[in-house]
C-alpha cells in the first residue's frame, strides 16, 4: 500500500518550501515573514533569546541547512512559541500564532510531510510562567513610568517662581555644606600647624636645657 507522508528522518526539501509557502500566505498580519525589527519593537529581543522567522527558515531550506525534515519543524515551532511568549494572550499577534499551531500539521500533511506537533513545542504550563513573568515585569515597568509622570505633572503644579526658590534654596544648601567641609578642613589644618609648633618649641627648650647642664659641668 503506498502511501505520501514522508518520514521525519529524512530531507526533504521541495516540501519543506512548499510548506514554509503555505505558512506565508496563511500569515495575514505579515509578523512572521522576517526577522522583528528592533527598532521597531526595542524589547523584543530582551525577552526572545532565540528569535525565528519565515525568511530565515526558507533560507535555512535552501542551503541545506536542514539535514531532515524535523528540523524545519523544529524552527517553525520555535518561531510559534516565540510569538505566543512575546505576545499579550487575546491579542491579535498572539491569536494569529496559536492558531497557525493547530493548523500547521494539516499544511504538512499537504504537503506530503509528517511532523509530530507534542514533541516541538514546549508545554503550555512553561508559556503560561512566560507570560506571568513578562506581564509582571511590564507591570513594574508602568509603575515607575507612572511615579515619574506624576512627579512631572506636580512640579508643573508648582509655579514657575516657586521653582526657583526651591532650586536657588537646595543650591544655598548644598554650598552651605560645602563652605563647612572646607572649614572643617581648615580648622584641622590649623590644628596640625599649631601642634607642629608646639613641638618645635619644647624641642628648642630641651636643647637649651641640655646646653645650660653641660656649660655648668
Amino acid at each position: 500500500m503506498k502511501t505520501n507522508k514522508r518520514c521525519l528522518e529524512s530531507f526533504h526539501k521541495s516540501e519543506c518550501l512548499l510548506f514554509i509557502k503555505k505558512l506565508w500566505e496563511a500569515d495575514t498580519l505579515s509578523m512572521f515573514y522576517h526577522p522583528v525589527s528592533k527598532t521597531e519593537v526595542p524589547n523584543y529581543y530582551d525577552v526572545i533569546k532565540n528569535p525565528m522567522d519565515l525568511s530565515t527558515i526558507k533560507a535555512n531550506i535552501e542551503k541545506g541547512v536542514y539535514k531532515q525534515d524535523s528540523d524545519v519543524e523544529t524552527d517553525v515551532a520555535l518561531m510559534l512559541t516565540n510569538a505566543l511568549l512575546f505576545n499579550e494572550k487575546g491579542s491579535e499577534w498572539y491569536n494569529l500564532a496559536k492558531e497557525l499551531r493547530k493548523k500547521y500539521t494539516e499544511f504538512a500533511k499537504e504537503c506530503s510531510l509528517v511532523f509530530d506537533p507534542d514533541g516541538a513545542f514546549i508545554p503550555a504550563k512553561k508559556v503560561r510562567d512566560n507570560e506571568t513573568t513578562i506581564r509582571k515585569a511590564e507591570r513594574k515597568y508602568k509603575e515607575e513610568l507612572n511615579e515619574v509622570i506624576n512627579d512631572l505633572e506636580r512640579e508643573k503644579e508648582i509655579p514657575l517662581e516657586d521653582l526657583r526658590k526651591l532650586y536657588k534654596r537646595d543650591s544655598s544648601h548644598k554650598s552651605s555644606s560645602l563652605e563647612s567641609s572646607r572649614s572643617g578642613a581648615s580648622s584641622d589644618s590649623s590644628v596640625s600647624s599649631c601642634s607642629d609648633d608646639l613641638l618645635d618649641e619644647e624641642s628648642s627648650t630641651s636643647a637649651s636645657s641640655d646646653t645650660e647642664d653641660s656649660a655648668s659641668e
